[in-house]
């Protein structure tokens, strides 16, 4: 995540520290997460990746307009409630009970930040909203692929780490350079 912080620095018209602050923030979640296993482990490292996120939206937030009918926004929100519903209700027995209220969380989280690319995007398209947006759909990918290989099939990451890593990286990446430009 370093590098694709600098990279960010170096091509962005307007930098952002909310932007590097949540690169800086994943890559302390990918510190964490190097034994994922561990209970303990496994929260901070959400807990950090969640921080990262709260940075993102901060970012949007001062930065995007969204100028979209009420109605779509709640057509939008609803569809992905829907979608939390389902994957929770699907998932949520695996999961460890002291688990559960940070995943869900980090699931709401995840759909925030995609909605809240979404929006921007379909309010005036450009091509560094799209890339955002395919990045926020990518986290959803990736840590959908990470729960189910740790709480559904109990397997270590490293059995499936190109899925877990190559779909995370290509999301940051994703993200972070939509917001470049």
């Amino acid at each position: 995540m370093p590098v694709v912080a600098l990279t960010y620095l170096a091509f962005a018209n307007t930098p952002s520290l909310w932007v590097v602050a949540g690169l800086l923030f994943g890559c302390l979640g990918d510190l964490f997460l190097l034994r994922p296993l561990q209970k303990h482990f496994f929260a901070l490292g959400t807990a950090s990746f969640f921080l990262g996120h709260v940075c993102y939206l901060v970012h949007i937030y001062t930065t995007y307009a969204v100028h979209v009918r009420w109605f779509w926004i709640v057509l939008v929100c609803a569809a992905y409630a829907a979608g939390i519903v389902v994957v929770y209700k699907g998932s949520r027995r695996s999961i460890p009970r002291a688990l559960r209220p940070l995943a869900l969380a980090y699931m709401v989280m995840l759909c925030t930040l995609s909605i809240s690319v979404f929006l921007p995007l379909v309010t005036a398209f450009t091509w560094g909203k799209l890339a955002s947006f395919l990045g926020a759909s990518f986290f959803l990918t990736s840590d959908g692929v990470l729960c189910d290989m740790l709480f559904t099939k109990k397997a270590e990451p490293t059995k499936q780490n190109f899925a877990v890593m190559g779909t995370y990286i290509l999301a940051q990446v994703l993200l972070t350079m939509g917001f470049a430009f």
